[in-house]
């Protein structure tokens, strides 16, 4: 005779938070510039994927374009941060 329940899978635990991690804050400097690389790697994914599609000229130029843009903030950010702090300004 078959068992009428079934089989019957138990319904996954949600996951204990990370406990005893500590996390130190980092400067708004380290925060921007990790938040830059993350969207820079994001946009060479984009290209790379965007790459084999004949038609992604516009998506493609877009991403040039948005890498230029990073860089650039990325570049006036640091000088503003250096400046604010008293620092030597470099060009």
């Amino acid at each position: 005779m078959a068992n009428p329940l079934g089989r019957v899978l138990n319904f996954p635990r949600r996951p204990n938070p990370i406990t005893g991690a500590t996390f130190q804050a980092q400067s708004a400097l380290a925060d921007a510039d990790r938040h830059a690389v993350l969207l820079n790697e994001l946009l060479e994914d984009l290209l790379r994927k965007e790459r084999e599609r004949p038609d992604s000229l516009r998506v493609r130029m877009a991403c040039f374009a948005a890498q230029e843009l990073l860089t650039e903030l990325t570049v006036l950010y640091r000088r503003a941060s250096c400046e604010s702090r008293g620092g030597k300004r470099h060009d």
